[in-house]
């Protein structure tokens, strides 16, 4: 997967670039390997074909993507915005508590920030997982955006709470916007997200 996404970069420029997991993965992009793409459709419609590309693999953590924007050669693409999508894992999987998935996102974000010097850097924090407001790893996706809300990042990163472009008045997740496991988006998920990536990166 790595060289995959290596691959697709190559010589390219590209106006975003998106870093993070499976849910990075399913916008799909021109990647060989992806087969599954969602995202795809609205991604095109909302910036063009060919102007993107995703860089997420399933199952990534922090670390991991931490370690593939420090050794890859991701900014051979030049992109103008970079988004960093990262964090659910580290909860649901690695076990690693609200604060500690904090700390991982914010040193892939600054990492970010080195690696790609002519970018500008949009933070997007996670995407709320668990159907119900009061569900455990609800509470822990609210733990972290107050952690990256509070935090001081310099003027080129742009941090971004997303919940509520995914909940109703009563803090539920809206119907249609996930699957079944309220971690993973569907098509009209991906929707949601393109449009309002739209307006941050006029």
């Amino acid at each position: 997967m790595e060289r995959d996404i290596e691959e697709s970069l190559q010589g390219r420029q590209l106006k975003l670039l998106l870093l993070g997991n499976s849910i990075t993965q399913g916008w799909g992009g021109q990647r060989k390997l992806v087969t599954w793409k969602p995202g795809k459709a609205a991604m095109d419609r909302v910036l063009g074909e060919g102007c993107w590309e995703s860089a997420g693999i399933s199952g990534d953590r922090t670390q991991n993507l931490l370690w593939r924007i420090r050794n890859g050669n991701y900014n051979c693409c030049r992109p103008e915005y970079v988004v960093v999508a990262i964090g659910i894992n580290n909860l649901v999987v690695g076990g690693d508590s609200a604060d500690e998935t904090a700390e991982g996102i914010v040193a892939v974000t600054e990492e970010a920030c080195r690696q790609f010097p002519d970018s500008k850097i949009i933070l997007l924090g996670l995407f709320p997982s668990g159907k119900e407001k009061d569900s455990g790893v609800r509470r822990q996706c609210d733990r972290i955006h107050e952690v990256l809300a509070a935090r001081k990042f310099g003027k080129k990163v742009t941090y971004v709470n997303p919940s509520q472009w995914f909940l109703d008045n009563q803090g539920t997740i809206r119907e249609g916007l996930y699957i079944g496991d309220y971690i993973h988006l569907t098509e009209k998920g991906y929707e949601c997200v393109a449009e309002h990536l739209k307006e941050l990166i006029r």
